[in-house]
């Protein structure tokens, strides 16, 4: 119901995700839901803004009740000594965290009790250690380590991208060896990429750091012709890679073996019965009994 209000007084499918921190599909997807479980049309999409149809204005009235009535129970049972639920993240495809966190942590957690924090993965193996974070969500694979334990949620394809000049033009795979000379563009600190991509870095001292708040920060270096970086192959949809139009990048596969990255689910081993921390495990191994593909 949150969700077609969002719609309704936006007009915008774009807007309502903006609003709700939710990726346009998810909106279109959730009315499309809506739709059918009750057997009407809500919305004209044949309009501009999108407007309410006379079925749609019928039930805006129940669903502003319903919402608010979510809000006051939402209210009523938080309380200040509620400790809230620290999950760090470092850059996903947009869906994929969308899909993560409506589905699999939120529902657990609560709303009011979930705190995500933007953390490269070194930083968050060590917040994990002091107790200082629930749950992290990082490339480092700790297999056997006593402390830490592990689920598997998202393996990603990575790709690099190079100039977009003869010298790359005729490479179908770009080999370390190849980027000797450029400097690489990257918002995370270097040696924090797993060990497969290890080889590039030793090719590549010259290093250019990448504030993550700057928008589109790795695509204008990357554009300078001097600068390489590694990008997931759904980089479009990353949200810290933005879509390229037309700069001068071209995206070329590593050597075989390609390299995939593994996104680890990460918590103590100590904490797994806590609760809400079981929760989220609980519906993670559920939603992910093999991590998803892209």
């Amino acid at each position: 119901m949150e969700i077609m209000l969002a719609l309704a007084e936006s007009g915008s499918v774009t807007s309502a995700a903006r609003a709700l921190h939710l990726a346009p599909s998810r909106i279109s997807e959730r009315i499309r839901e809506l739709e059918t479980e009750l057997g009407v049309v809500l919305f004209d999409r044949t309009t501009r803004p999108a407007t309410l149809t006379a079925a749609g204005e019928a039930l805006m009235p129940r669903a502003r009740s319903i919402v608010a009535e979510f809000d006051l129970i939402e209210t009523m049972f938080r309380t200040a000594q509620t400790p809230p639920v620290r999950v760090g993240m470092r850059s996903l495809p947009s869906e994929f965290r969308v899909s993560l966190v409506d589905h699999v942590i939120r529902p657990a957690v609560g709303r009011s009790s979930l705190s995500l924090r933007p953390l490269d993965s070194l930083e968050q193996a060590a917040l994990l250690r002091t107790r200082d974070l629930e749950l992290g969500l990082l490339w480092t694979d700790f297999g056997g380590d006593d402390e830490l334990e592990q689920l598997p949620v998202l393996e990603e394809r990575f790709l690099m991208a190079v100039p977009d000049t003869p010298r790359f033009h005729r490479l179908e795979h770009v080999s370390p060896e190849d980027v000797v000379g450029l400097r690489l563009a990257t918002n995370i600190d270097p040696w924090n990429f797993p060990a497969v991509l290890h080889p590039y870095l030793e090719m590549l001292p010259l290093v250019d750091r990448v504030n993550a708040a700057v928008e589109d920060g790795i695509l204008m270096l990357l554009s300078d012709g001097a600068h390489c970086s590694f990008v997931p192959a759904t980089w479009d949809d990353h949200s810290h890679v933005a879509p390229h139009h037309g700069e001068r990048v071209l995206l070329r596969p590593m050597r075989d073996p390609q390299p995939v990255i593994v996104t680890y689910l990460t918590w103590r081993r100590d904490r797994s019965d806590e609760t809400p921390i079981s929760q989220v495990l609980d519906r993670a191994r559920r939603r992910f009994p093999q991590p998803q593909r892209r």
